[in-house]
C-alpha cells in the first residue's frame, strides 16, 4: 500500500492544510491567554508599591561607596614621587622588606 503523502487528502479524508491551520489555531490561542496572563500580572505589579528602608549602617556603606567611585584607582602622585626617586638615583630597595612579604604570602 503506497500513501501519497503530497495529495490534499490524507487516510482519514481530511485536508493536510485544514489540520496544519488548526494546529496554527490552537497554537494562537495559547499564546493569546499567555500573553493576556502575562499583561495582566504586570498590570497588577506596577500598581503595587513596595517599600526599602536601609538601616543606619547600609546607609553609611552606601555614602562611602560613593565616595570610593570618586576616587582613581591609581595615586599618581605616589606614582610621581617614586618615579622621581628612581631617575635621581634615590629610591632605596629594602630587600628584607620585600623577601618578608613574598613568604607572608606562602603562608
Amino acid at each position: 500500500m503506497v500513501i501519497d503523502f503530497n495529495s490534499t487528502n490524507g487516510p482519514s479524508g481530511a485536508s493536510r492544510n485544514s489540520q496544519t491551520s488548526n494546529t496554527a489555531g490552537k497554537r494562537d490561542a495559547a499564546l493569546d491567554t499567555t500573553e493576556t496572563a502575562t499583561t495582566t500580572a504586570a498590570k497588577e505589579t506596577s500598581t503595587e508599591r513596595s517599600s526599602v528602608s536601609l538601616s543606619p549602617q547600609a546607609q553609611q556603606f552606601q555614602a562611602i561607596e560613593e565616595r570610593l567611585r570618586d576616587l582613581p584607582e591609581v595615586d599618581s602622585e605616589r606614582v610621581n614621587q617614586i618615579k622621581q626617586a628612581i631617575a635621581d638615583g634615590s629610591y632605596q630597595v629594602d630587600s628584607t622588606r620585600i623577601a618578608d612579604k613574598l613568604l607572608s604570602l606562602e603562608s
